[in-house]
């Protein structure tokens, strides 16, 4: 598997160019803009970025610096879309077949390289998802299950649905301190439900879990326990058309 750190090298591996595609349009919409990450949309942001291309490329970078931060009419009106267009063109035209950019003489078939990837480099560099690796094989990390507690913050992992993720808040659920404190709330309003006798209410109910837990028994336990009792059944009923026990 390729390291992160390793310069990709052309032609592209099939699953990155499809993974290319997917991701510019995104890359385009929510990094390049002002509302996004601002990457092309003031000099404080693209000249670090211009200052990442490769040096055999130096001379696409100055054009760029130079005519972005014009004044002439019409070119401080690029959009960051028509910038990454235009600053594409120009590196192609450095290692293809374009002349619209003068190459520089003697130029190597390795550095014609990393000129064409550096575009590609730089998406994947913004949107390409990352795995940690201790996510993965470390216990502690595994937050998979619904309402398991994070280790260091004590914050709950609570299920959300599909609806509300544009709106949901990870920094609002509920935490395990705040959740024995609701128990403890509610109990000291009504002392018949101190542990000490029959719960009527389960504690999950107390507490701010409920808009979480609710839902997720709805839609997803009790249909679960529906499904399994409909297999264990026909199942039953497969086993007893078997022996003739009807």
């Amino acid at each position: 598997m390729k390291k992160s750190n390793e310069p990709l090298t052309m032609p592209l591996h099939p699953m990155l160019s499809r993974a290319f595609d997917i991701l510019e349009p995104l890359f385009i919409k929510h990094v390049l803009p002002e509302s996004g990450h601002k990457l092309l949309a003031s000099s404080e942001y693209w000249e670090p970025l211009l200052a990442t291309l490769p040096n055999s490329a130096r001379m696409v970078r100055d054009r760029m610096i130079e005519e972005w931060s014009s004044t002439k009419k019409g070119i401080q009106f690029l959009s960051p879309a028509e910038k990454w267009d235009q600053l594409k063109q120009h590196l192609k035209a450095v290692y293809g077949r374009d002349s619209t950019v003068k190459r520089m003489k003697n130029m190597d078939s390795t550095e014609k390289e990393r000129i064409e990837s550096w575009p590609i480099e730089v998406v994947f560099r913004y949107t390409y998802p990352r795995l940690d690796i201790n996510v993965s094989k470390m216990q502690n990390h595994l937050l998979k299950s619904p309402f398991c507690i994070h280790p260091k913050t004590g914050r709950v992992c609570v299920p959300i649905q599909a609806e509300t993720v544009e709106s949901f808040d990870p920094f609002s659920v509920p935490t395990l301190p705040q959740l024995m404190k609701e128990i403890d709330d509610y109990e000291e309003k009504d002392p018949m439900e101190d542990g000490r006798t029959m719960n009527i209410r389960k504690d999950w109910q107390k507490t701010s879990l409920k808009q979480y837990f609710e839902p997720f028994q709805k839609k997803f336990l009790e249909p679960l326990q529906k499904e399994l009792r409909y297999k264990a059944r026909e199942e039953s009923e497969r086993k007893a058309a078997i022996i003739g026990d009807f």
